[in-house]
């Protein structure tokens, strides 16, 4: 079914966002404007806090005095691109009527990783656009949805967008005066992501904050947040403008400037002092460190043997989503990204892969019987430890489906999932073997 211009207008969309980005409202205090009579240009960048979502907005406040006379009931000042101006708010002064130069933009982008919800189905890609359905880029390519069987959609990660400034022109009735004008909007911005350094040998763990792809900003309080807040899609489509990270070498004993508070369901990091950036550049700064408890533990369920570790947060602060980076000393040995991890909660990341620890899978027993259509197999699985110490390997199997008949070692099962944790020897082998039954 084709989803008409009318019913694409009325769409609204439930999303979960979890954001990020650094904005400004370009502004220059002349008599009553923002904006220089002489260039009609706007002089600097404006934000006094500016809050980012840990997936892809932000929402920038910040005050002005501006001065009316009897000549000119008319503030005129920029938003970045990309501000959603349903969402800007002023107060100070009585606001007859508020006028853009721009059409709203829209909450999700080309290049937006979104969760679509459907009647009957989830589907999670990168969003491409509408051609009369919302075409999104999965795995194996690219589905088409019907706008009229969309019943949500989760913003999961935005991409930077990039064009020209916003001129909002605000017509007052206020008499003549100082004014103390607040403005307050949202916006698609630019993004901030944790990257977590942990050493293997200590356990001490870093966290440093990326923003990317920051406007002109001055003398600004940043708040950086790992949760995002409930949005309302609705709208047309713009194009995105994607920027690179820069990385950052580990450093042991960093300055921490962040203060942790939490408030409702968001975690937010406020930076001690005020921060200035330069468009177009990318910042990292550190935001806490610790120890934290891990776990070594080899690893198998189908190819390659896992070299992982578990993460058990210990510290004092939730852990974002985000990569980790695996030190040890100063050598870097492995990456993985991990979910967000509360306090006292446990995430598990893998650092390499063992090659000098094989495990083998073979079917050795397969019966078919044809009159009451019922299969059994049995299943031996093979571990050759390669190695000169002793190793310890868990071992899981997914049986969703079937129907366990025996096994040896016993298997420890949750829900479908078995598993067996084996002790292998020094240049050794351990064997499992189990037996699953199916009826057709």
């Amino acid at each position: 079914m084709y989803l008409s211009a009318k019913k694409l207008a009325i769409l609204l969309c439930i999303l979960t966002v979890s954001v990020v980005g650094i904005v400004y409202a370009a502004v220059n205090l002349t008599n009553s404007s923002f904006i220089n009579p002489r260039t009609g240009e706007a002089d600097q960048s404006r934000a006094d806090k500016v809050t980012i979502y840990g997936n892809g907005m932000t929402f920038i406040s910040y005050e002005e005095n501006v001065t009316l006379d009897d000549a000119n009931h008319k503030i005129q000042f920029y938003l970045p691109y990309g501000a959603l101006t349903d969402t800007l708010t002023l107060s100070g002064i009585r606001v007859v009527k508020i006028t853009t130069s721009e059409e709203q933009h829209p909450i999700i982008a080309r290049g937006d990783v979104i969760t679509v919800y459907t009647e009957d189905a989830v589907h999670t890609g990168k969003f491409l656009g509408w051609d009369n359905m919302l075409l999104l880029e999965v795995s194996n390519g690219t589905i088409m949805i019907p706008g009229t069987r969309i019943t949500k959609i989760v913003l999961t990660e935005v991409v930077q967008t990039q064009g020209p400034k916003i001129l909002v022109e605000v017509t007052t009735d206020s008499p003549p005066g100082k004014y103390l004008l607040k403005i307050s909007y949202l916006m698609r911005g630019p993004i901030w992501k944790p990257t977590y350094f942990i050493d293997i040998n200590t356990s001490y763990l870093e966290c440093w904050a990326t923003i990317g792809n920051v406007e002109n900003w001055n003398n600004s309080t940043l708040v950086l947040v790992s949760g995002g807040p409930h949005i309302v899609y609705e709208g047309p489509i713009f194009q995105p403008y994607v920027s690179e990270a820069q990385v950052v070498r580990f450093d042991s004993s960093p300055s921490i400037d962040f203060t942790s508070t939490t408030s409702d369901e968001y975690h937010e990091y406020t930076y001690g002092g005020k921060l200035s950036f330069e468009k177009g550049s990318v910042v990292k700064l550190v935001l806490f460190n610790g120890t934290a408890s891990l776990r070594q533990e080899y690893f198998w369920t189908s190819g390659e043997v896992q070299n992982r570790y578990h993460i058990n947060n210990t510290l004092s602060e939730p852990l974002a989503a985000g990569t980790v980076e695996f030190y040890r000393g100063e050598t870097w040995m492995g990456e993985d990204s991990i979910p967000y991890t509360p306090k006292k909660g446990e995430s598990i990341a893998i650092v390499s892969y063992a090659y000098d620890i094989k495990v083998t899978q073979a079917v050795t027993k397969s019966v078919y019987d044809y009159n009451y259509r019922h299969e059994t197999q049995g299943i031996s699985i093979t571990i050759r430890n390669h190695k000169d110490t002793k190793i310890q390997i868990l071992i899981e199997q997914n049986i969703n489906g079937y129907t366990l008949v025996t096994s040896w070692p016993p298997a420890n099962r949750t829900g479908s999932t078995l598993s067996w944790t084996m002790n292998v020897d020094a240049d050794g082998t351990a064997t499992v073997y189990y037996e699953w039954e199916r009826n057709w």
